[in-house]
């Protein structure tokens, strides 16, 4: 086994470590609470600086800033909090153990996106092979399989990033 594939299964490992422990509610919780907290504080930025924190600077554009980022801290908490109380009822019904062993699967899934993204980084900036080179590229099994792990569910970007290397985009 190579040296590459023993970090990406070290990775993809942690990650689900990481999601047995928080359990499958909680991890649920926290990828969308961050992604409604950053739509809501894109819809709402505006009105709860006019209201809220205008009183506090004078300053527009730093109240339309403290406003985005007590929005998008605030939702992704109120998430966190329901997911506690989902995690608690769950477990009081004894099924804390498909709680934890779905939020497993949730946590190496994140993992393995998140090592097809850093692969995707990778070949992005080391277009010559210098950081890694393309014999150990080679003699990975994992490598190129999460290098195009990503394009599944991020098939847009995946395009986009592809115009952008080839130089299709003006």
């Amino acid at each position: 086994m190579a040296v590459v594939d023993s970090i990406i299964l070290v990775i993809i490992g942690a990650g689900a470590l990481v999601g047995f422990i928080k359990g499958f509610v909680k991890q649920l919780a926290t990828l969308l609470g961050l992604v409604a907290g950053l739509v809501a504080a894109k819809a709402l930025y505006a009105s709860v600086a006019e209201k809220v924190f205008s009183r506090i600077t004078d300053s527009m554009t730093v109240a339309q800033v403290l406003a985005f980022i007590a929005i998008w801290v605030a939702v992704p908490l109120a998430f966190a909090l329901i997911a506690s109380l989902l995690t608690k009822a769950m477990e009081a019904v004894s099924l804390g153990w498909l709680n934890r062993w779905l939020g497993f699967g949730l946590g190496a899934l994140k993992a393995l996106l998140l090592v097809s993204l850093l692969v995707g980084v990778i070949e992005f900036i080391d277009s010559d092979n210098t950081l890694l080179s393309q014999t150990k590229k080679k003699e990975s099994v994992l490598y190129y399989p999460m290098k195009s792990f990503a394009g599944i569910f991020f098939p847009a970007a995946k395009a986009v990033t592809e115009q952008i290397v080839n130089g299709d985009v003006v």
